[in-house]
C-alpha cells in the first residue's frame, strides 16, 4: 500500500472554500450527527454482545453485481411439490406475499423524476480486503470516517454521509500530503434499476424482494441453497442477491469446495474449524452493502447445497461450534491453496500489524516452526531449487512454476490494473525494466522498481506487497523472481520463477494433506500452522456479532 505513506505529522486539518478549519474530529462528529438525523442510507452496524450463539443466521452475497444490466435475469424454483413465496412492501406500507412454483428475476431501468447526484471520495484502491481495513483504519486515526468497498477491486471512501464540501476538503488535505490517487467521483444517475418479475399476467417492479421455499431451500440458477433469499440494493446502483443461512449449514457449501471433497478425513476438519472461525471474524466485510460476506475467493468460495460431501459433513459435524482464537479472541483464520514451501507472515502481504500466530516458518512435517531468512537473492533462489521434503512437493502442482511474459503482455495488464493502484503514474508507452528491491524473511516480494519509458524519458515506479499482483494479475503469489528475455541488447519480456498460490499466509490446503496422511489431528494441523493457538467452543465467547439488519427485511 502507497497511498498513506506520507501521512506523518503533520497537523491534522482541513482548509475549506473560505478559509475555515475543520479539524478531522470535526468532520467525524458531523456524520455521526447526519447519521442521527438519518441524512443518508448509510447503515450504522449494530452488534450483539450477548454469548456468542452457537449457529448465527449469516448473509452471503451469493450473486453480488445483479443488475448492472437490463439483460441480467436470475431464475428461483422451489422443489418439487412445494412452492415460493415471495414477499414485498406496498405503497402503504402493508406486506404483499405471492406463491409460487417458480418465478424469474429480471431487471428494468426507469427514469427517475428528479436526477440524483453521487459523490464518492476514493481515498484508496487494493488487491485485498486485508490492506484495505488497515488503510481505512489509518484515516480512522486521522479523525475521516471510512467505508470499504469492492465496486470491483477493493477500495477505502470516504464515508457517504459527507457533504460534497467535506470530501472536497479531504481531497485538498491529500494533494497537501502528497498522498496519491485520491479522486473524487461524480455520477449523475438519471434512471435506478428496480427487479421486475411476472406474476398471474401482471408484471411487478420493486427494489426489495425476499423469497423463501416452503421445503427450506430452494434453487437459484443452478444451485440449491438452503434459508432464504433476498434482493436488495447495494452501493453501486445495482442488486445483491443474498442468501441468509445458519454457519454450520453454510459450512456446507463451503469445506468441500475450499480444501477438496478429496481430502484426508483431519485436513477437511481443520478446515471446518478455519473456515468457520474466518466467517465470524468478517462479517464486517460488506457492511457498506449491508450483507457480510461473498461466495468466493475474496472470502470463501461457497456454492450452498449444490456439491456438499458426506465426508465434509462428518467433519463439520465432529468439529461442531468450535473456533480458533489468539488470546481469547478469534484469529484471522487465513489459508491459501499453495504456500511454496514457506509460510508468509501477515504483515509480508498486506499492511496492518503482525499477527503473533501468522509467523514465517518452513513448511515441512518434521521441522516444525523452523525459520528461514530468505531476504538475500542467493539464499532465495538456492530456496527454490528445493523440490524435494516439503509438504506440498508432489502434492500441489504449484508448489514450484515459471513462466514467460512478453512485453506487450506485461503492458497489457498493467494498464488494465494502474488505476487501482493508488501510485501516481505517467504517460508511459512500455515497461522499460523491472527490478525487485526487497524480500521479506518469507521470500515474498516486499516493493518491486518498475522503470516506464515516457517522452520525457525514464520514469520509476515502486510496487510494494500485494500490488504487485495488482499490477501483474497472471502472478499465482508473491513468493518469486525475475529473469529478463532479451534479444540481442533489446528488452523482449521476464521469466518468472517462483512458488505457491494465493497469499501463502497460515494454513496451506495441499499441505494439511500431507500432515493429515503422516497422522496429524485437525488441532496439530492447527496447531502446526497458527501455533500459540487455542481451540474453543464458541458458546464460550462473548463476540460482538454485527446484528440483523433492516436491509435483510423486505422495507
Amino acid at each position: 500500500m502507497a497511498s498513506c505513506q506520507l501521512l506523518s505529522a503533520k497537523p491534522r486539518r482541513f482548509l475549506g472554500t473560505q478559509s475555515t478549519l475543520i479539524s478531522g474530529l470535526g468532520l467525524l462528529l458531523t456524520t455521526l450527527a447526519l447519521h442521527a438525523a438519518g441524512a443518508t442510507g448509510v447503515r450504522e452496524e449494530t452488534f450483539a454482545t450477548a454469548a456468542t450463539p452457537e449457529n448465527p443466521i449469516l448473509h452471503i452475497g451469493i450473486v453480488q453485481r445483479f443488475g448492472r444490466s437490463e439483460t441480467d435475469q436470475v431464475e428461483l424454483a422451489a422443489p418439487t411439490g412445494s412452492l415460493l413465496t415471495l414477499e414485498f412492501a406496498q405503497a402503504d406500507g402493508s406486506t404483499q406475499t405471492q406463491r409460487t412454483p417458480r418465478v424469474s428475476i429480471g431487471i428494468v431501468n426507469r427514469a427517475l423524476t428528479n436526477p440524483e447526484t453521487v459523490y464518492r471520495l476514493i481515498l484508496s484502491s487494493h488487491k485485498s480486503f486485508e490492506s484495505a481495513e488497515a488503510n481505512a483504519n489509518h484515516w480512522q486515526s486521522l479523525g475521516i470516517s471510512t467505508e470499504i468497498a469492492q465496486p470491483q477491486e477493493w477500495q477505502v471512501w470516504a464515508n457517504r454521509a459527507y457533504t460534497p464540501q467535506q470530501l472536497i476538503q479531504i481531497q485538498q488535505y491529500a494533494q497537501r500530503e502528497g498522498i496519491p490517487h485520491v479522486r473524487l467521483e461524480v455520477q449523475e444517475r438519471r434512471q435506478r434499476a428496480e427487479l421486475s418479475w411476472v406474476h398471474e399476467h401482471f408484471r411487478y417492479h420493486r427494489t426489495r424482494l425476499r423469497v423463501t421455499s416452503d421445503a427450506g431451500y430452494l434453487r437459484v440458477n443452478d444451485r440449491y441453497y438452503a434459508g432464504s433469499i433476498t434482493f436488495q440494493p447495494n452501493a453501486y446502483g445495482s442488486y445483491t442477491v443474498v442468501n441468509a443461512v445458519p454457519l454450520e449449514t453454510y459450512l456446507r457449501g463451503v469445506v468441500p469446495h475450499e480444501v477438496g471433497p478429496g481430502a484426508p478425513f483431519a485436513a477437511m476438519a481443520a478446515q471446518a474449524i478455519l473456515a468457520r472461525t474466518y466467517a465470524l471474524k468478517n462479517l464486517h466485510r460488506f457492511q457498506v452493502d449491508d450483507y457480510q460476506l461473498c461466495a468466493n475467493t475474496h472470502c470463501q468460495v461457497y456454492k450452498g447445497l449444490t456439491g456438499t460431501h458426506p465426508r465434509a459433513d462428518e467433519a463439520i459435524r465432529q468439529t461442531s461450534g468450535l473456533v480458533l482464537t489468539y488470546n481469547g479472541e478469534l484469529v484471522d483464520a487465513v489459508y491459501s491453496s499453495t504456500n511454496g514451501g514457506i509460510s508468509a507472515a501477515f504483515e509480508d502481504v498486506w499492511d496492518g500489524d503482525p499477527r503473533p500466530y501468522l509467523r514465517p516458518q518452513a513448511d515441512i512435517a518434521h521441522q516444525p516452526g523452523q525459520p528461514l531468512d530468505l531476504r538475500q537473492e542467493s539464499s532465495f533462489q538456492a530456496f527454490l531449487a528445493q523440490r524435494e521434503g516439503f509438504n506440498e512437493a508432489g502434492v500441489s502442482r504449484l508448489f514450484r512454476w515459471e513462466f514467460s511474459l512478453s512485453l506487450e503482455e506485461l503492458n497489457t495488464q498493467l494498464r488494465a490494473g494502474q488505476d487501482y493502484l493508488g501510485i501516481p503514474m505517467p504517460t508511459w508507452s512500455s515497461i522499460a525494466g523491472m527490478q525487485i528491491l526487497e524480500r521479506s524473511a518469507s521470500g515474498r516480494v516486499q516493493a518491486m522498481q518498475l522503470d516506464l519509458q515516457t517522452a520525457e524519458g525514464i520514469h520509476s515506479i515502486l510496487l510494494r506487497k500485494d500490488q504487485v499482483r495488482l499490477a501483474f494479475p497472471r502472478l499465482y503469489s508473491t513468493l518469486f523472481r525475475i529473469e529478463p528475455l532479451k534479444q540481442g541488447e533489446q528488452l523482449t519480456g521476464y521469466r518468472f520463477i517462483g512458488g505457491g498460490f494465493g497469499h501463502g499466509v497460515g494454513l496451506s490446503q495441499y499441505g494439511s494433506y500431507t500432515l493429515a496422511r503422516q497422522g496429524f489431528n485437525a488441532a496439530q494441523i492447527l496447531a502446526f500452522y497458527y501455533p500459540g493457538t487455542t481451540l474453543v467452543p464458541l458458546g464460550s465467547l462473548s463476540l460482538q456479532l454485527p446484528a440483523a439488519s433492516a436491509a435483510y427485511s423486505i422495507r
